[in-house]
């Protein structure tokens, strides 16, 4: 599939769609800069409403900072939230609905509710997991009103649901978008299908690696501590949270709920993609957090000043800690999977292409399982192959692909090359060799091979 700058557009269109704006705006050559520069800007929007959930209801400056330190300090959500990911793009801007979301029902303006859903839709626009969530809001809402009616007028109550129909129909209709470029562009980049877990050896073998992965690269054991002390405060103030923060008490409950749902059909996935936890699992975690620090931050006197101190050290405690977890994990000799990274011959790639002259603007194609990794340690547009048969790929086989695709660059390891040893007489003969190491790269002789 064609990527550009290493981007799937298919992946998660909404993204590439606003990249594809700002390459045209600045460039082609600034689409992954438009991407991360729109991540970070959205994640730290949504944590300034994570300030404003806490700090509005209890005037406490310091609980209001410790949610975006959490987030911050947590490997796997720092990394994705300053990458191409939609993920923690998703999840941010649902912390925005849910704000507007719970102003609603305390200043009881039908605008707030307005701009929840549309915020929400456009969450789950962005990755189809949010739309769950989505629907909780929604679910709650209508439940409410039916339950109380002076919640919403009656001319609201249609509003309302016009609103939802166009949130939940865009989603919809988005999502057939996707399955229908899957099937135009043959696809499997977008998973726009149900992995559930099938039978317990499959479940044994998730269990296996996400507890051998992926347990500490969700979050430290310092967030694990932080977690059961928020479990055992809900328990404390269950009372006064179903009189004080109700909302937010059955938000909690229906994205536990959410969570177990996408475990039970995304599960199959769980055990290879650390990142599909972020706009399942999070919130129900940030909500558990978020009510633990409304019920510390109503102290006043002493009781102010020591959670005052205590939650401040524990900004601090997060930040650094979490600033040398991403400095970590960020590098390509991060520990734990280093022995079994396939890319590490891509190393140097990109500078090897300009020492050859490779212009900047030449596609590429690389002989890689992954559908985007060699074209970003390459930094070329291109396609990733990875050709499937009985036999090797023959010279004809490589420039069919490239003449398809008006690619003029052929690259791969040196021990893939090895393994055509057969063939090495034959594409001497159709290429030039403009570079060995770290990575063969052969340029196409015919440029007139017809498609």
């Amino acid at each position: 599939m064609d990527s550009i700058g290493g981007i799937t557009g298919v992946e998660f269109p909404i993204q590439a769609y606003l990249a594809a704006l700002g390459g045209l705006v600045f460039g082609r050559g600034s689409i992954n800069t438009v991407l991360r520069l729109l991540d970070a800007a959205v994640v730290v929007l949504g944590f300034y409403y994570l300030f404003r959930v806490v700090y509005e209801r209890t005037g406490h400056f310091v609980a209001g900072l410790v949610p975006g330190a959490f987030l911050l300090a947590s490997p796997f959500f720092a990394f994705y939230a300053g990458s191409v990911m939609p993920d923690a793009f998703s999840l941010s801007l649902s912390f925005v609905g849910y704000y507007y979301w719970l102003r609603f029902f305390d200043e009881r303006r039908f605008a707030d509710l307005r701009w929840a859903v549309l915020l929400l839709a456009l969450a789950g626009l962005v990755k189809t997991t949010t739309a769950l969530h989505f629907g909780a809001v929604v679910g709650i809402t209508l439940l409410w009103a039916y339950l109380e009616p002076a919640l919403l007028l009656p001319k609201q109550r249609w509003q309302l649901l016009g609103w939802v129909g166009l949130g939940g129909g865009l989603i919809v209709a988005f999502f057939f978008h996707n399955q229908h470029l899957n099937e135009i562009y043959q696809s499997g980049q977008f998973l726009a299908t149900t992995t559930p877990i099938q039978d317990p050896e499959q479940l044994h073998n998730v269990l296996q690696s996400v507890s051998r992965d992926w347990v500490a690269e969700y979050a430290t054991p310092t967030h694990y501590r932080i977690l059961v002390v928020c479990a055992v405060l809900l328990l404390v103030f269950l009372r006064p949270n179903l009189r004080r923060h109700l909302p937010l008490t059955l938000l909690l409950l229906a994205s536990v709920a959410v969570a177990y749902i996408f475990v039970q059909l995304m599960g199959g996935q769980l055990g290879v993609h650390d990142y599909y936890l972020i706009c399942s699992l999070v919130p129900p975690v940030l909500l558990l957090l978020l009510l633990a620090l409304l019920n510390l931050g109503r102290y006043t006197g002493w009781g102010r000043y020591a959670t005052s101190l205590g939650l401040g050290v524990l900004v601090v405690f997060l930040a650094v800690g979490g600033y040398k977890r991403l400095h970590r994990r960020m590098s390509d000799d991060y520990p734990p999977f280093s022995p079994y990274y396939t890319h590490l011959w891509m190393r140097g790639g990109a500078e090897e292409l300009r020492r050859a002259g490779v212009p900047p603007t030449s596609g590429i194609l690389i002989i890689d399982q992954g559908p985007n990794t060699g074209l970003v340690y390459f930094d070329r547009r291109g396609l990733a192959w990875n050709p499937q048969g009985p036999s090797a790929p023959t010279v004809d086989n490589f420039l069919d692909r490239m003449a398809a695709d008006s690619l003029d660059y052929a690259v791969m390891s040196p021990s893939q090359y090895a393994q055509l040893a057969p063939q090495h007489a034959a594409f001497a003969a159709a290429f030039d060799f403009v570079g060995r190491v770290p990575a063969v790269v052969l340029r196409r002789r015919d440029r007139g091979r017809p498609w």
